[in-house]
């Protein structure tokens, strides 16, 4: 009998629960809401894109390449290699590819979101 970790979760189950997260979003009176719910079930769709049903992942350490980021934010993938290449977006270069964890594409999918005036990003200092 293996041990499962309590983080990993099967991508169907991931999957199932992103459609409930954006089914719970649309019944929701703040367009915000909505739209920042279907923005993240984008990014974690196109994170678990490909991958075999059965497979486990850890959703908090998933990440994608430079191309699926772009799709993502909505950039163009060269835009997304200068705000790496610049410190903005945190990444990690793996086999000729940079790799960025979910987690540092949230703060440019929810900066939309904010009131005007408030949408400046806090770009955060390199190791910390």
């Amino acid at each position: 009998m293996s041990q499962r970790s309590p983080s990993l979760t099967s991508v169907a189950v991931l999957r199932e629960h992103l459609a409930a997260a954006l089914a719970g979003a649309m019944r929701r009176p703040e367009p915000e809401a909505v739209a920042l719910t279907a923005d993240r079930v984008k990014a974690m769709a196109v994170a678990l894109a490909g991958r075999d049903p059965a497979a486990e992942v850890d959703p908090e350490a998933l990440e994608v390449g430079t191309r699926q980021a772009a799709i993502i934010l909505g950039f163009h993938p060269e835009h997304v290699r200068r705000l790496i290449r610049s410190g903005r977006l945190r990444a990690r270069r793996v086999a000729g590819d940079y790799r960025v964890a979910l987690s540092d594409v949230w703060p440019y999918l929810e900066v939309r979101y904010r009131e005007p005036g408030r949408r400046r990003l806090r770009h955060r200092q390199p190791g910390g």
